[in-house]
């Protein structure tokens, strides 16, 4: 474990540039993707299978009950 302040703050400068780095790339990928990719992509996440719309329930409801749902099994 670094001790030595100085180690410490050029350590944490360094991890801070990685961070923005990859929040550049992160940026760059999302302002390239397209509709279809997204799509793609909300399909791989599961929850979408045990989605349905009910004008009675909030998102957060719903969600929710998809997790409690998703836990018993």
């Amino acid at each position: 474990m670094k001790s030595d302040p100085l180690e410490l703050k050029e350590a944490r400068a360094e991890y801070y540039a990685r961070w923005e780095a990859v929040e550049a790339v992160k940026a760059q990928e999302l302002a390239a993707m397209t509709e279809e990719r997204a799509r793609q992509i909300i399909q791989m996440l599961g929850a979408v299978e045990g989605w349905r719309e009910r004008a009675d329930w909030s998102g957060l409801v719903e969600q929710q009950a998809i997790f409690q749902k998703l836990r018993h099994a």
